[in-house]
């Protein structure tokens, strides 16, 4: 009898999208508090800005041996469009 196999979900890049998740809608309430924020840098480049900080992150975990391996490169962009589409939603609920 062989066991079923399922799908080896990295676990970096799950926890990318959530974290992009989380702050397209943190950006959205923070952009609608401070608008002077949104003047100096557009907003979806902060979180590019996000991305960026993630990385860097998983990678220094990657290179000490913490994690298993660095953030798969076809989660990035799916995590900065989910990440991307949350702001958005969230801010045409804001208003």
């Amino acid at each position: 009898m062989t066991d079923a196999t399922r799908p080896n979900l990295p676990l970096p890049g799950l926890i990318f999208v959530a974290v992009m998740l989380v702050a397209g809608a943190v950006l959205a309430f923070v952009f609608k508090a401070e608008p002077a924020l949104v003047q100096a840098i557009p907003g979806l480049m902060w979180l590019l800005g996000v991305a960026l900080v993630f990385d860097i992150g998983v990678n220094v975990l990657a290179m000490r041996g913490r994690v298993e391996g660095a953030l798969p490169m076809a989660w990035r962009p799916g995590g900065f469009v989910a990440g991307g589409l949350v702001h958005v939603a969230t801010t045409a609920l804001l208003g």
